[in-house]
């Protein structure tokens, strides 16, 4: 019976690089037996169509299984990957993959105190969830019960109740956890050590800094078209790497960061003992208490928001569509 390895994040642990990874590398990883299906970046449509009930979980390992048959060189894994699998409130939609292929769960732990700031600036920089959009940092983290994901040990415990016991492979996400980087950690879970042939390991989509979302977080782009929505990310980008700030993008205090890490560290101790057989989960240390935290203050004046944000933006945005309709002019010719 052959593998399925499924991704499932969480969110801000590298997902989108990895998943740029495996489909940029798709014929690399056949040539070592692991299918990256669809031909697709990631796999949220197929995840979506078993959450949905439009795809049974049975029928869809099975036509997983004919594409691992059709290929011209031995398949001994497939690899699915989907950040969005790890809010699943039920993964037990998901129990009909193991009709036709031996399950592991690939999962990357991240701290919850820097996952809650970098989830927040995600929210804002990209706005599909109107519910958070447009919240202040505060009222942001009022909401911390609704990302039920990151109780890590409630999480993986419901991922070994659906696959079984041995079923959930993990790591953390910390530097000193992975040395040669998020994408090689995750390729060693996966049984790939040798990295020969495989194209750039690179980074993408990074978190735009906190005066950028504090600036983005009252802007409509949530009522925007998802390409068009793309121009504007462009355009942010460009115009957040010219604004000076502290440097820091630390959101939350040092208290508020210990009574956050102090509710999961019952749930981080479980985790730490029964995946990684030590006491702490996560090794590297809190910022320390005299950390400056990010400089997110908006000037005062309009006319110098006008001259810090909304002109620069302006011209980023022009120069974006100007690029993107030159691109549609030489792909007619």
């Amino acid at each position: 019976m052959p593998t399925l390895y499924v991704h499932a994040g969480v969110h801000r642990t590298a997902t989108s690089s990895i998943q740029k990874f495996l489909r940029d590398n798709d014929k690399v990883l056949l040539s070592k037996g692991y299918l990256y299906p669809f031909v697709v970046q990631r796999h949220a449509f197929q995840i979506k169509q078993m959450v949905n009930n439009k795809v049974s979980a049975t029928a869809f390992s099975a036509e997983l299984l004919r594409q691992v048959e059709r290929q011209a060189v031995p398949v001994h894994s497939v690899v699915l990957s989907d950040e969005d699998i790890s809010s699943v409130l039920n993964p037990e939609v998901f129990s009909g993959l193991q009709e036709k292929f031996d399950v592991k769960v690939v999962v990357s732990l991240r701290r919850q105190d820097l996952w809650l700031e970098s989830w927040y600036l995600q929210n804002i920089k990209w706005q599909w969830n109107p519910s958070l959009a447009h919240l202040s940092f505060d009222d942001f983290l009022q909401q911390q019960e609704r990302f039920f994901w990151i109780d890590y040990a409630s999480r993986l415990t419901k991922y070994e109740e659906v696959f079984g016991q041995g079923s959930v492979l993990a790591m953390v996400f910390e530097k000193s956890e992975m040395p040669d980087g998020p994408i090689v950690a995750l390729l060693n879970l996966l049984g790939i050590t040798d990295l020969a042939g495989f194209g750039p390991f690179l980074n993408i989509n990074s978190s735009l800094s906190p005066m950028m979302t504090e600036f983005l977080r009252h802007l409509p782009l949530d009522t925007i078209n998802r390409l068009e929505r793309a121009m504007f990310e462009k355009a942010f980008a460009a115009v957040d790497a010219q604004i000076h700030s502290n440097g820091s993008k630390l959101l939350l205090s040092y208290d508020q960061r210990l009574e956050i890490l102090a509710n999961y560290a019952q749930s981080n101790r479980t985790v730490a003992t029964r995946y990684f057989d030590r006491d702490s989960l996560f090794p590297e240390p809190v910022p320390d208490r005299d950390a400056p935290l990010a400089d997110r203050t908006l000037p005062q004046s309009s006319q110098d928001l006008l001259a810090m944000m909304v002109a620069p933006m302006v011209q980023q945005l022009g120069d974006v569509m100007q690029a993107a309709r030159l691109a549609r002019q030489n792909g007619k010719k």
